[in-house]
């Protein structure tokens, strides 16, 4: 028969942490789950860890691809997937232990299509909340729709979250940036769906890296990475204003105050010709924006959109060294 879950988990250099993510998989209070661990071309020794863990239980099963992001290895592991229930796993972070039957039991009590739960952020110190989410989460409800619960539109992981596969299959979901590749994908999921289960439970701990390689948004100042941020902002916002533009306020909101504000503050870190190309779809993405959301933002971060629609990174500069901006 097949499982009921299927949790689909992209690995690329997890060396320190691989061993971790799949011991909380298994001690999952849900035993009927298949793990498909799909290395995406790991140098170090992910692979051979997680083929010891696969020998160890046959609910393990460890696909591999060339290195193409985890994107395209979710899609990978999604075609692979049997289960009626799909889940995401980065190969670095650890699920607690009630997490999926919680949100599945959640799934199989509503009719829902997706639910989706609290995150913490985790590193040696221990756990604490995740800023983004805080009001998100802030208490349960059930068969809700963004539409209701706007907040959602900040809900934009992969991993804290169980589909129901027949709404994965019947939506065509698929993962096509390289990088920051969840929001696209999840803000369709959740305009689509027909109703969402939203738990107030912590079902993620999504890891801060201190050994390897760190994680994508651990190296959000790097310029190549802030391209692909903002690549993802633009995307998304095309998105919403495609299927829902009644949620491109608080969206909009949520990026000037958020993933574009923080990008801004790296200028003074690069020359101008690198940073303006890897902050052109960011440009895009604010000169798109109705007057009246611009306006509506706090002094600060209408200044810094106005400056960017502008394109005057010079002007930026001055205004994210000036020690009175509180950035």
């Amino acid at each position: 028969m097949p499982p009921t879950l299927s949790v689909v988990v992209p690995m690329f250099d997890a060396e320190p942490y691989i061993s971790s993510c799949l011991r909380s998989l298994l001690d999952q209070h849900m035993a009927d789950i298949e793990i498909i661990v799909v290395d995406d071309g790991s140098t170090d020794g992910s692979r051979g860890m997680a083929e010891q863990w696969a020998h160890k239980d046959s609910r393990i099963r460890v696909l591999e691809q060339r290195h193409a992001g985890p994107g395209t290895a979710r899609n990978f592991g999604v075609r692979a997937a049997r289960g009626r229930y799909l889940a995401f796993c980065d190969s670095d972070d650890v699920v607690p232990t009630t997490a999926y039957a919680s949100l599945v039991g959640s799934l199989e009590t509503t009719g829902s299509d997706i639910v989706s739960g609290d995150v913490r952020r985790l590193d040696s110190a221990g756990v604490r909340p995740h800023a983004g989410y805080q009001d998100v989460f802030a208490r349960e409800r059930r068969r809700t729709h963004i539409r209701q619960h706007t907040a959602l539109v900040r809900d934009r992981m992969v991993w804290n979250k169980v589909f129901r596969r027949s709404f994965w299959d019947a939506r065509d979901l698929v993962f096509t940036l390289p990088e920051y590749e969840d929001a696209p994908v999840m803000m369709r999921a959740h305009i689509e769906a027909s109703a969402v289960d939203v738990l107030s439970e912590v079902v993620y701990f999504w890891r801060i890296r201190e050994q390897g390689a760190p994680s994508i948004t651990q190296r959000r100042d790097e310029p190549a990475n802030i391209a692909a941020c903002m690549r993802m902002v633009l995307d998304t916002f095309e998105v919403i204003t495609t299927l829902a533009p009644e949620l491109v306020p608080p969206y909009a909101e949520d990026m000037c105050r958020g993933n574009v504000r923080q990008a801004l503050r790296a200028l003074h870190l690069h020359d101008d010709a690198t940073m303006g190309d890897a902050l052109a779809p960011a440009r895009i993405f604010v000169m798109s924006l109705p007057a009246d959301l611009l306006r509506a933002l706090p002094p600060t971060d209408r200044q810094l959109m106005e400056v960017l629609a502008q394109g005057d990174l010079a002007r930026i500069r001055q205004l994210v060294e000036e020690p009175f901006w509180s950035l």
